[in-house]
C-alpha cells in the first residue's frame, strides 16, 4: 500500500542521487582527473538528473491522476495519425537499437479524448517494446475496429514476460528485470501504471499478452467516439 509506495519512491529516488553525488565529489576532490575521467562523470551526472527528472514527471502525473486533478481534453482523436506520429519520433531510438519499427495502423475511426494523454501512452507502450526487444528484432503497431472499441496492438517479439510476473506489471514500480535498477534508459517503473489510468480514465483498458521467449503485446482498449457522428450532423444543420 501506501507505506510500500513511499519505500519505493525513496529508494527510486536515492539511486540516482547516489551516483550524482559519487561522480560529483570524484570531480571535485581530483579522483577524475584525467579529461575521459572527467567527462565520463559529467555524462553519469547528466544522465542520472534526467532520470530523476524524468521520476519526478511520472510522481506529479500519478498524483494528479490519484486526485482526480489530471484534466482531460474531449475531442475527437485521430489514432491513425496519432500513432503516426509517435512512431516517427521514436524511428531513430529503433535505428540506433536496430529494431524495424513497423505501423500497420491505417483506417481506424476516431476516438473521443485527448489527443497529447494519448501519444503519451503510445509513447511509453512503443518505448517499452523497442527497449526489450533484442537487435534485429521487430516492433509492430496493428489496430482494429470491433464491437464498438478500437483496439491497439503494440507487438514486440523480445524475450517475453514470465507467467509470474504479468498480472503485476501495472503496479506502481513493479520492475519485471529486478536486475536492471538504475542507469541509463532503464524506466521509472511508473509508466505502464500512468498508461493504465490514462486509458481508464478514456473509459477503456489496458491488457498485456505474453509468452516467455515469443514476446509482449500490449493492447489498448479506447470506446469508439459516437458523439462524432452526432455532432457533425448537428453541426451542418
Amino acid at each position: 500500500g501506501q507505506r510500500d509506495f513511499v519505500a519505493n519512491v525513496s529508494h527510486e529516488l536515492r539511486t540516482p542521487l547516489t551516483s550524482i553525488d559519487g561522480f560529483a565529489q570524484a570531480i571535485l576532490d581530483g579522483t577524475a582527473a584525467d579529461r575521459d575521467a572527467q567527462m565520463h562523470a559529467a555524462q553519469v551526472i547528466h544522465e542520472e538528473s534526467d532520470r530523476l527528472a524524468r521520476l519526478v514527471d511520472d510522481l506529479l502525473d500519478l498524483a494528479r491522476l490519484d486526485a482526480g486533478q489530471m484534466t482531460f481534453a474531449r475531442a475527437p482523436v485521430d489514432v491513425n495519425a496519432l500513432v503516426a506520429r509517435v512512431a516517427d519520433r521514436l524511428s531513430l531510438r529503433a535505428q540506433e537499437k536496430e529494431v524495424r519499427l513497423e505501423n500497420e495502423v491505417s483506417g481506424l475511426p476516431m476516438v473521443a479524448g485527448d489527443g497529447d494523454r494519448l501519444a503519451q501512452v503510445f509513447t511509453n507502450l512503443i518505448d517499452n517494446a523497442l527497449k526489450h526487444t533484442p537487435a534485429g528484432g521487430i516492433v509492430r503497431l496493428r489496430g482494429e475496429a470491433l464491437a464498438g472499441e478500437v483496439q491497439l496492438h503494440v507487438e514486440d517479439n523480445g524475450p517475453g514476460i514470465p507467467a509470474e510476473d504479468l498480472p503485476r506489471i501495472f503496479e506502481r514500480f513493479y520492475q519485471v528485470d529486478r536486475a536492471r535498477r538504475g542507469g541509463a534508459g532503464r524506466g521509472t517503473g511508473l509508466g505502464l501504471a500512468i498508461s493504465r489510468e490514462i486509458v481508464q480514465a478514456h473509459g477503456g483498458h489496458l491488457t498485456a499478452t505474453s509468452a516467455p521467449g515469443k514476446g509482449s503485446c500490449f493492447t489498448v482498449h479506447l470506446p469508439l467516439d459516437l458523439s462524432t457522428a452526432s455532432t457533425v450532423s448537428r453541426r451542418r444543420r
